[in-house]
């Protein structure tokens, strides 16, 4: 008799080992799966920690060069370099220059990140307010930049005298008897003064109008003033130093000289020349971007300027020109102001209002640098 046995079913107890395997296998993959998020985050992390250490490196540079920046305008006493910075217009009617000098790259203590230095300098044309940009690249990464601005003021010696805008020629007295044919040269002038005096009235009468009897103090003669006219009451009379030097005392300015010379400033880079001998002086001073303050002191008597010297820049002599004759030859560029009455000027005399100087700074006390400082408030970066 065949006795059918019932079908075979795998025992219960054999189940939990395929459901333990299940349980790893998702434990496994949950886990690979954590272990790749925790990794591709610390991974994103770290870049970006990386590129916020190189962009404050970048910022660090970039303030970094911007202090290398402003102590190339100050390099010496004479500040050569910033008179020596060659301005170039911009469409935009600004003027930029950007200095002939390398500072190298930044090479930093990690990884080797170096960062090169870029400056531009900017300002308005003849203003002495400049804008310093200093922008810094990762030498591998120009993703990796940084700006620093900061606005500076060149302050010149004549700062507390703004309003200081002689005519080529300057008196605290009166021009007469003027012999030969000396010239007077206003180049753009917008005024046109071509000789002032402390003296009254306003009005000085016209010149190149055949009558010089108006004129009751300039008193033209023989002087070609090229179209330029007489004008009184220019400053105080008796205050002629105080108009052009503002607060500066003599003693002030002579000491400026005398520092010049004891640091041996070479002479194409001399700002103040203080002369105390008498006699003739034939000597050239200054150039169209280097022009000179040249004191003749009252010792020196209005010394004969003759010998065809070339003189830029502001010649200040600081007693009468009773008798300029002998000024033979003698050519400036800038403003000639004589603390008293000038007479017997003399031909081949030629003086040439600052703007006709070549320079590409039509203001002459723009030129005279005595310091130059940051402006609170104005620095940023980006």
């Amino acid at each position: 008799m065949n006795t059918q046995k019932p079908p075979h079913f795998p025992s219960a107890r054999r189940q939990p080992g395929i459901i333990t395997i299940a349980i790893v296998l998702i434990l496994l993959l949950s886990l690979t799966f954590i272990a790749l998020t925790t990794s591709r985050t610390a991974m994103v992390e770290q870049q970006i920690t990386g590129n916020d250490m190189r962009a404050r490196e970048a910022f660090e540079s970039a303030e970094a060069n911007m202090e290398w920046s402003l102590a190339y305008l100050t390099n010496d006493k004479s500040f050569s370099n910033y008179k020596g910075l060659a301005w170039a217009d911009d469409p935009s009617g600004k003027q930029i220059s950007v200095p002939n000098a390398n500072t190298g790259d930044l090479v930093t203590d990690q990884d080797n990140f170096s960062y090169s230095f870029q400056v531009r300098y900017e300002r308005r044309p003849g203003s002495n307010f400049i804008k310093i940009i200093s922008t810094t690249n990762e030498t591998s990464d120009n993703s990796i930049t940084a700006t620093s601005e900061q606005y500076v003021k060149a302050a010149s010696i004549f700062d507390n005298n703004p309003g200081f805008n002689p005519p080529p020629l300057l008196m605290d007295g009166c021009l007469s008897d003027v012999l030969g044919t000396p010239d007077i040269y206003i180049g753009a002038r917008a005024d046109g003064v071509a000789a002032g005096t402390s003296k009254s009235p306003v009005n000085q009468g016209a010149w190149g109008d055949g009558n010089d009897t108006d004129n009751s103090c300039l008193k033209q003669g023989h002087l070609n003033a090229h179209g330029g006219q007489p004008k009184g009451e220019i400053f105080t009379n008796g205050q002629l130093w105080q108009y052009v030097f503002g607060n500066y005392t003599r003693a002030q300015i002579q000491a400026k000289a005398n520092a010049e010379v004891a640091a041996g400033v070479p002479d194409d880079q001399r700002t103040y020349i203080w002369v105390t001998d008498s006699g003739n002086f034939h000597d050239s001073w200054g150039s169209p971007d280097q022009p000179v303050i040249l004191v003749f002191a009252s010792s020196a008597n209005c010394p004969k300027i003759n010998g065809n010297p070339t003189i830029y820049g502001l010649v200040f002599v600081d007693s009468a020109c009773d008798s300029a004759n002998g000024w033979g030859g003698a050519t400036i560029y800038g403003t000639a102001i004589i603390n008293g009455n000038t007479s017997k000027l003399t031909a081949n005399t030629a003086i040439h209002d600052w703007s006709s100087s070549g320079s590409g700074n039509n203001n002459l006390p723009t030129s005279y640098v005595d310091g130059i400082y940051k402006i609170p408030g104005t620095w940023k970066d980006f």
